[in-house]
């Protein structure tokens, strides 16, 4: 008996499963290794892409104010 192990997009697992699942019983067994994936929130996942970064954003605006101003004069 052989073993395999695949990677599959999710639009294509249940496809894979169905196929898999038509074969003979007795000649396959079919592992699923299932990975609970911890869920987080938008704010998580934004200090997590902006927390290895050195971005200093906004650091030429003086007047915040007149800045908003500003970018609302081009609407």
């Amino acid at each position: 008996m052989h073993t395999i192990k695949l990677k599959v997009q999710d639009s294509l697992y249940s496809h894979i499963i169905y196929l898999l699942k038509n074969l003979n019983q007795h000649e396959i067994e079919i592992i699923e290794d299932k990975k609970i994936q911890e869920i987080k929130t938008n704010k998580q996942k934004i200090k997590e892409l902006f927390h290895n970064k050195k971005v200093s954003l906004f650091n030429s605006i003086d007047d915040p104010v007149k800045w908003q101003k500003k970018q609302r004069e081009d609407w």
